[in-house]
C-alpha cells in the first residue's frame, strides 16, 4: 500500500507489493524468487533422493568393500600359495599383515589429501593405484615380491577408507545422511561374504586345472587375487558418472560449478530439465562456514595441520579418552582380524578331523608334524596342499552371521545403550575365546570361534562412542587415529598368531581372549552411557 494514495483520498488497496525484503547474511526474496540465496542443505532438499543417490551409495559401498577385499583376501589363499612360494608360518603372518601395514602408514596422508585436494580425486587415484598393484601381485615370483605389492595395495586402498564416508555424506541432507552411511557400511559385511564364496568357486579347482602363463604355472590363487580386486573396475566406471563433492567445491568458493552439479543431480532424481532447477544462488550456512574456515586453515598449514590436530589428543584433558578408545580399537582388531585371517588355513586341516574329539590346538600340532622344515623352500612338483571347499562355505556362513550382528547392533543400540552394548560384547567374545581351548567337538568349536570373531562387528559401536569423546574440532583426527590404531592391531595380531602357532597355540586364545576381557574393564571407564 502506497502512502500517496492515502493523501489523495483515493481508495485504499488491500494488495501489498513486496518488492524486496532483506534476509540474514545477504539472502533476498523477490517476487519471482530468482534472487534468493539458498543454503547448501536447502538446495539438497530440492534435489531430493533418487537415481543419483542410488549410484552414489553403490560406488561408495564398493569403495568400502574394496578395503575389506584387499586386506582380508590373503587369508583365503595362503594355504593354496604355500607350495608355489614355499611359505612358512612367519611368511604367512607377514603376508596377512602387509596390507594392514600399508593402511596404517598412509591413513593420515589420505585424510589430509581428501580435505585439501578433493574427495573424488583421492578415490580415483587410490582405486587406480591399488588395482594396479593388486594385478601386479598376482605375478609375484617369490614371497617378498608378494609382500611388497600387498603392502602397496594397502597403502593406496587406505584412501578409499579415509574418503568414502565423507564423499557420501556430503551429497546428503541431515535427514538422509545417517541412514545412507549405515547402508554403505554394510557393504563391508558383504565383502566378508563375497571373499569366501569366490574362494569356494575357484581355489578348490587348482588340483584339476593346470593353468600356464608365459610358460610358468599360474595357480588359481593368483586368479582369485585378481578377481577380488575387480570391484575396483566397477568403482572407476561408476565414478566417471559422479562429480566432485559439491560441498567441497563450495568451501573452495566455486559456486558456479556447484550449481551445475546440483542441477545435474536434480535432473537425475526428479527427471526434469536442468534449467528448471530453482536454485540460482547458493551459500554455506553458519555451521558449514565454520567448517570451511577450518578446511582453509588446513590447506594453508599443509602437513603442519596434521601435527597441530594430533598433538592435543595426547595432552590433557583428551589424552585419557584417546588412550582408552585407541586401546579398545586395537584389541578389537587384534582379536578379530588377527585370528580370522588364519581360520581358512587351520580349518583346511581341522575339517578332516571333524568326527573326532580333538581341540583346535591339537590340529595345529598335526599341521606342524605334517609340514617340512619352514626354512626349506618347497618345490611345486614335490608339494601339494588339498583345499577342501567346505572351509569356504563355513567362512561364508561366518560372514552372514557377522552381517546379522551388524543389523542386531543397529536395532538394539538405542535401547541397550552404546557403552553397555560394547562391554557385553567384549565380555561374551573374551570368554568365548578362552573357552575355545577346552572344546573338542568340531561344531561346538566353530560356534565358539564365531562368537569370538564377532567382536569385529563392534567397530561401528566403538566409533559411535568415540565421536562423543572429543570436541568437534578434533573429532575427525581422533577417529582417524583410533581407526589407524585398530588396523595396527590387526597387523600385530596376525603376526602374534603366526608366532604362537609355531610355538604355543594355547597362548593365542589366552592372550586374545584375555585382551578382550581387559577391554571390557577399560570400557566401563568410558564416559557416557
Amino acid at each position: 500500500m502506497r502512502l500517496d494514495d492515502q493523501k489523495n483520498g483515493s481508495p485504499v488497496s488491500n494488495r501489498v507489493d513486496i518488492h524486496h525484503i532483506q534476509l540474514e547474511e545477504g539472502t533476498t526474496i523477490n517476487g519471482d524468487d530468482k534472487c534468493r540465496v539458498y543454503t547448501y542443505n536447502e538446495a539438497l532438499e530440492l534435489v531430493g533422493l533418487g537415481r543419483f543417490h542410488t549410484l552414489l551409495l553403490f560406488i561408495c559401498g564398493f569403495c568400502l568393500m574394496s578395503v575389506i577385499n584387499e586386506t582380508l583376501n590373503m587369508g583365503f589363499i595362503i594355504s593354496a600359495a604355500e607350495c608355489d612360494l614355499g611359505l612358512s608360518f612367519s611368511d604367512k603372518g607377514i603376508l596377512n599383515g602387509a596390507a594392514f601395514c600399508g593402511v596404517v602408514l598412509s591413513s593420515h596422508l589420505w585424510g589430509f589429501l581428501s580435505d585439501t585436494w578433493g574427495r573424488r580425486k583421492v578415490l580415483v587415484l587410490a582405486t587406480s593405484c591399488s588395482l594396479a598393484f593388486s594385478v601386479l601381485s598376482t605375478f609375484s615370483m617369490n614371497v617378498w615380491m608378494l609382500i611388497v605389492t600387498r603392502f602397496c595395495v594397502g597403502f593406496f586402498i587406505s584412501g578409499n577408507a579415509a574418503t568414502s564416508y565423507a564423499y557420501l555424506a556430503e551429497f546428503h541432507t541431515d535427514k538422509s545422511r545417517a541412514s545412507h552411511v549405515s547402508w554403505a557400511a554394510m557393504f563391508m559385511a558383504f565383502g566378508m561374504i563375497y571373499l569366501p564364496l569366490l574362494a569356494w568357486c575357484i581355489i578348490p579347482l587348482d588340483a584339476q586345472l593346470d593353468l600356464k602363463l608365459l610358460g610358468a604355472r599360474y595357480g588359481l590363487w593368483r586368479l582369485y587375487l585378481l578377481l577380488t580386486s575387480m570391484n575396483a573396475v566397477l568403482i572407476l566406471c561408476g565414478i566417471t558418472f559422479l562429480p566432485e563433492s559439491p560441498k567441497f567445491l563450495l568451501i573452495g568458493k566455486q559456486q558456479d560449478q556447484v550449481l551445475e552439479i546440483l542441477a545435474r543431480m536434480y535432473r537425475w532424481n526428479q527427471r526434469k530439465p536442468e534449467r528448471t532447477f530453482p536454485v540460482k544462488s547458493i551459500a554455506l550456512d553458519a555451521i558449514d562456514s565454520a567448517f570451511a574456515e577450518e578446511m582453509q586453515r588446513k590447506s594453508s598449514a599443509g602437513l603442519r595441520y596434521v601435527w597441530d590436530q594430533t598433538v592435543p589428543l595426547f595432552r590433557r584433558p583428551l589424552v585419557g579418552n584417546t588412550a582408552r578408545a585407541s586401546f579398545l580399537m586395537f584389541g578389537l582388531f587384534a582379536a578379530s582380524s588377527g585370528l580370522f585371517m588364519w581360520m581358512p588355513d587351520i580349518l583346511n586341516v581341522y575339517i578332516n578331523y571333524k568326527d573326532e574329539s580333538i581341540t583346535i590346538c591339537q590340529v595345529v600340532d598335526i599341521i606342524h608334524r605334517n609340514r617340512t622344515a619352514p626354512d626349506v623352500l618347497a618345490e611345486v612338483d614335490n608339494c601339494s596342499v588339498n583345499i577342501d571347499g567346505t572351509i569356504f562355505m563355513i567362512t561364508t556362513v561366518m560372514g552372514v552371521l557377522f552381517l546379522l550382528c551388524y543389523i542386531l547392533n543397529g536395532a538394539i543400540i538405542n535401547r541397550v545403550g552404546k557403552k553397555l552394548l560394547l562391554n557385553i560384547w567384549y565380555v561374551a567374545c573374551g570368554l568365548a575365546g578362552i573357552g575355545a581351548l577346552w572344546t573338542s567337538d568340531f561344531y561346538l568349536t566353530l560356534l565358539v570361534i564365531v562368537v569370538f570373531l564377532a567382536v569385529g562387528c563392534l567397530g561401528s559401536v566403538l566409533s559411535a562412542i568415540s565421536v562423543d569423546l572429543f570436541p568437534t574440532n578434533y573429532r575427525a583426527m581422533a577417529l582417524c587415529l583410533i581407526l589407524m590404531t585398530g588396523r595396527l592391531g590387526a597387523m600385530v595380531g596376525s603376526n602374534v598368531v603366526a608366532f604362537l602357532l609355531t610355538y604355543n597355540c594355547d597362548l593365542i586364545f589366552v592372550l586374545l581372549g584375555g585382551l578382550l576381557l581387559v577391554c571390557a574393564v577399560i570400557g566401563t571407564t568410558l564416559p557416557g552411557k
